[in-house]
């Protein structure tokens, strides 16, 4: 261990101490082991390596939003901090909508590392694509697919570094995947981006979101276009997700 990384163990052990003393004397003792153990028990996703280990990729860890690699401070604060979500989570979500992934592309907003784009490229969609605004995401995502062991899957991925409201959506059919990637007057913009560029070919669009909250959602509510069709629940509410469909003449 390096000297500079025992200093940030101990920073972290004196911030936890600072933590438990401080939980005590306003929730009691009690109360607070009753959250420690909660804590140690719950699952941290932030430190879920089990996709990497498979692959020799690195798409873990979590990238604080004021630690992103962006020059204009109102994009840094318009974007979400980097968490990829668990494998099975995309791969759940994929499943659920239902439709045949060949009339598809399929495009991650905000795609980070890339964990989510691997997993889409092992369904059967025309292409996947990842949009990130983070240069150092962006070569770290390029960085994973020279890596991923999945090697016939690698030419199926194509990665598109820039901000959203750039991005020209491909013809045909759409899933425009999002883990929560922006604030919410980005979202809005995007949402409109998007109307603008769906053109007038008939096509299906769907989003499905994940993280749904309800802020974003109220975002949604502006844009009615953009129909909810369900809402996936879970107990984690990181993973709870809702499906729009563009549907502008509905």
């Amino acid at each position: 261990m390096s000297e500079q990384q025992s200093k940030q163990q101990l920073s972290s052990w004196a911030d936890f101490r600072r933590v438990l003393r401080e939980s005590v004397n306003l929730i009691g003792f009690w109360m607070t082991l009753r959250y420690v153990l909660i804590w140690l028990l719950s699952y941290k996703p932030y430190k879920d390596s089990s996709f990497d280990k498979s692959h020799g990729t690195d798409t873990g860890g979590m990238i604080a939003t004021r630690d992103l690699d962006l020059e204009n401070e109102s994009d840094r604060w318009q974007s979400n901090l980097y968490l990829g979500s668990p494998a099975r989570v995309t791969r759940r979500i994929i499943e659920a909508l239902d439709i045949d992934c060949r009339d598809y592309t399929f495009v991650d907003y905000g795609s980070g590392k890339g964990r989510a784009l691997f997993i889409a490229a092992q369904f059967p969609f025309r292409q996947v694509v990842g949009v990130e605004i983070s240069p150092a995401l962006h070569r770290a995502a390029e960085r994973n697919i020279e890596r991923y062991s999945g090697a016939a899957l690698q030419s199926h991925i194509a990665l598109w570094c820039g901000n959203a409201l750039e991005y020209e959506l491909p013809a045909g059919n759409l899933v425009l995947h999002m883990y929560h990637p922006f604030g919410p007057d980005v979202l809005g913009q995007v949402l409109s981006h998007i109307e603008n560029s769906a053109g007038d070919t008939p096509r299906r669009i769907l989003i499905p979101y994940l993280f749904s909250i309800g802020v974003a959602k109220a975002v949604f509510r502006e844009h009615p276009d953009f129909k909810r069709v369900r809402d996936e629940l879970c107990v984690n509410n990181l993973y709870r997700w809702t499906l729009y469909e563009y549907l502008p003449d509905a």
